[in-house]
């Protein structure tokens, strides 16, 4: 049973260090594009990034972090004990990287783990995101504890 267990660790760590590659490989294609159309002055596109953070002493133990924009999943963040303690100790990881259009946008972040009680939970919040011309936004998404409930209370900070 221990062989099952380790033969599937392994492939979920090569099917990691896979999506980390593609991400990367992603950015640098970005990047170049970036510099081909000029520093990112392609029309009607403006740059977004999407940061989360979380209290230090969050309740709820967040394993994985889904950002869509408009309906569609653009990004699927697993965190294992390493980044969350990171993110504890005051991190912010960034779960999303890209451009827009301008325009009003939906940004939704559904985020998944476990609750205080120890039982699965899953939790979402959408907002309204407006782009502008020349706008390059920082988006930061915070988990924090909620007052009257279990669920975390996540809120939304644009930094212009």
């Amino acid at each position: 049973m221990a062989g099952v267990a380790n033969a599937a660790g392994d492939t979920l760590q090569q099917l990691e260090t896979s999506l980390q590659q593609a991400r990367r490989g992603m950015l640098d294609l970005e990047e170049k594009v970036r510099a081909a159309t000029g520093g990112g002055a392609q029309a009607g596109l403006e740059s977004v990034a999407v940061y989360l953070t979380v209290d230090q002493d969050l309740s709820f133990r967040l394993e994985q972090a889904v950002v869509k924009l408009d309906g569609e999943t653009v990004s699927e963040t697993t965190f294992r004990s390493p980044q969350r303690k990171a993110l504890r100790q005051g991190g912010a990881a960034r779960v999303y990287s890209g451009t827009l259009l301008q325009g009003r946008h939906r940004l939704e972040l559904i985020v998944a783990g476990a609750a205080s009680d120890g039982g699965r939970a899953e939790y979402r919040r959408q907002w309204r995101l407006g782009q502008s011309p020349g706008r390059h936004s920082m988006v930061q998404l915070h988990l924090g504890n909620a007052t009257f409930s279990q669920a975390p209370a996540i809120d939304m900070r644009v930094v212009d």
